[in-house]
């Protein structure tokens, strides 16, 4: 007997999200503004997540969402005080929370929140 197309298509999806991994991502912070407006942009941290020395655990465990007209765009966020965050060099400051925009590519780009006006770089 042979199986119909709908049956057979049904259980290829079941096939299929047997085999992809469950992801269960959580909205931190979902805004209008650009998303270049959530902190500072920094060029050091930025080349350490190029670099795969400055990175989210997990890419999709928690996101900020920005949903406006000009510079729309879902970013992964990490914590200074480790929550999410891969730091072999150390790099994080407790009170500040990391932004990535591109993780895991070449272009990532890490933009600080909470970083005080005037407060060093590492």
């Amino acid at each position: 007997m042979r199986a119909s197309p709908a049956a057979a298509l049904l259980s290829l999806i079941v096939l299929l999200a047997a085999a992809a991994p469950a992801t269960a991502g959580q909205t931190v912070l979902t805004s209008r503004s650009p998303y270049w407006k959530v902190g500072e942009r920094d060029d050091a941290l930025s080349r350490a997540c190029a670099l795969n020395r400055f990175n989210m655990e997990e890419p999709e465990r928690l996101v900020a969402r920005f949903v406006g007209k000009d510079g729309p765009e879902v970013l992964g966020i990490a914590k200074g005080s480790g929550l999410n965050l891969r730091d072999p060099d150390r790099r994080a400051k407790p009170a500040e929370d990391y932004f990535f925009r591109n993780h895991g590519t070449t272009a990532c780009e890490v933009y600080v929140g909470g970083r005080r006006k005037g407060a060093q770089k590492k």
